[in-house]
This record gives C-alpha cells, sequence and structure tokens, in this order.
C-alpha cells in the first residue's frame, strides 16, 4: 500500500505544497484508489495536481469524521469531472449537522446533498476495502485514560445533543511487518482506536501509526498514551494535525517519531 499526504499543517521541508490546519491522504492497494478526508479548503486538490494524482480516480472517499478541516473541500471534490458517482464511506453522524457555539463546524454537504452527489455508504461496522485494507467504522471507547467527550452539539431528529464525535474512526491496513493504522483526528482516541483495530483484524503488532492524536497538552491524558505507545513497541509513530509540540517532544522522548508533511510518502508491504 502507498500513502502520499496531499494535506497537513506543515509540508516537508523543501516540498513547495500548500499547507492548512487539516488532513487529506491519497492511499493507492491493490491496484485501487482511495482518498481518505478533503481537507479545510480546495488547497489539497491544487497540491494533488502539483504531485500529478487524478482524485477522479478514486475508488471511494473516506471521511475519517464530520469536522470541517476533513470535510471541507468535499464540494470542490465533488465538482470534479468524475466519469462515474465517486463513492463515499463514513460513520453515520458524519453526516448529521455539528455545532459549536453557535457555529457549524461539520460537513459543507449533508446526507441528502452527499446522496445526490455520491454513492453513499454509512456503517458503524468495519468494512474492508480491499483484502488488507479496512474502514474501521465506529471505534469502543474503553480505555479508562482515554474516554469519550463532547465537542459542541450535534443535530439528530430535529434535537440537539451533545457531541460525543461517535463517526470518529480510522483505517487499518494489514501488512508484512503488522498493522498500521490511518487517522484524522483520533477524537475516539488513538489506544482505543489501536485496540479496536486489533481486535477487527487479528493483528497484535502494530508497524505504524500515522494521523492527528487530538492531544494539545502534556495532561494526565497525553502521559497515559505515550505509556500506553511506548508499551506497544510501534517502530513507526508519525504523530501530526491536531498534535501539539509539547505532546510530540514528549512522545518522542519515549517513542521516537518520524517527520510529516504534504508530499511525504509510506509505503507498507503486504
Amino acid at each position: 500500500m502507498k500513502l502520499r499526504v496531499l494535506m497537513d499543517n506543515h509540508t516537508e521541508i523543501d516540498a513547495y505544497y500548500l499547507g492548512e490546519p487539516a488532513v487529506s491522504y491519497w492511499i493507492e492497494d491493490e491496484g485501487q484508489k482511495f482518498l481518505f478526508d478533503t481537507g479545510y479548503s480546495d488547497a489539497f486538490l491544487k497540491n494533488a495536481v502539483a504531485m500529478g494524482i487524478d482524485l477522479t480516480e478514486a475508488e471511494a472517499v473516506l471521511l475519517s469524521h464530520s469536522h470541517n478541516d476533513h470535510t471541507g473541500g468535499l464540494c470542490s471534490l465533488l465538482s470534479l469531472p468524475f466519469g462515474r458517482k465517486p463513492g463515499i464511506i463514513a460513520c453515520p453522524d458524519a453526516v448529521l449537522p455539528h455545532e459549536l457555539d453557535g457555529m457549524d463546524i461539520g460537513s459543507p454537504m449533508q446526507k441528502a446533498e452527499l446522496e445526490q452527489a455520491a454513492e453513499l455508504t454509512l456503517t458503524k461496522e468495519p468494512l474492508w476495502l480491499t483484502e488488507r485494507l479496512g474502514f474501521l467504522g465506529e471505534i469502543p471507547r474503553e480505555m479508562p485514560f482515554d474516554p469519550e467527550y463532547a465537542i459542541g452539539t450535534v443535530i439528530r431528529g430535529g434535537g440537539q445533543e451533545q457531541d460525543f464525535m461517535r463517526d470518529d474512526t480510522a483505517l487499518a491496513y494489514c501488512g508484512r511487518d503488522g498493522l498500521s493504522i490511518i487517522t484524522g483526528c483520533s477524537h475516539a482516541g488513538i489506544c482505543n482506536m489501536i485496540s479496536y483495530a486489533k481486535k477487527v483484524t487479528g493483528i497484535r503488532q502494530v508497524r505504524s501509526v500515522l494521523g492527528g492524536f487530538h492531544l494539545f497538552e502534556p495532561d494526565e491524558r497525553a502521559k497515559e498514551t505515550i505509556a500506553f505507545l511506548k508499551q506497544e513497541r510501534i517502530p513507526e509513530l508519525y504523530p501530526c494535525h491536531c498534535t501539539s509540540f509539547q505532546v510530540r517532544a514528549a512522545l518522542h522522548a519515549e517513542c521516537p517519531c518520524g517527520e510529516i508533511g504534504v508530499g511525504m510518502e509510506l509505503e507498507w508491504h503486504p
């Protein structure tokens, strides 16, 4: 499997692409191509053009969750000349309205619009995209130090309720050297994601974790997360996007982390 970073908060050194506080990855596996998240604006489209990537070749667009730094580019993406309706795969809550302090922080396109423009698949259950690449669906929150928390509200059935971001998910790849996990923001908790990915795939050894960990302060939750990751002995860690420098520095002191930025390429062998 090959992965190319189309959008992140940072770019690789001497890689002259656009960056923004957002996520988008291009993934190729077993002859199939997938787009994971669509950034905050249309900047990821410009990066894709500069990298020679044709996004209309995507088998499906995979959404990590609803927040607009991961879905903001959907309108621009779906205006491209696809030869057929592209697929979109997400957890059910990803297509509901989400608000924070009166502001819309969810997807610019909700369920009815997405059904018009794409072949929409909503699932809480894991879904295999290829023989080795899976969409994890809804992540159980099981780690006592990594419980669910709310950001704003979600509008469901005409009523507002606290948004515990149960639409937040990740991808798992079963490779030769172990399990690789690709996440957007890890609102579900990166440790919960790792634990669930092991259960879904049956693979115990984690080789690589890439994405945002949604940790901003070296607080107790961050310390417990770092202790968990150290115990896992993961050879490749790529924390980015919503992981602060302080947390990355503390993590790097215990578990060496790799550089990540727009333009970076990774490859994991089957």
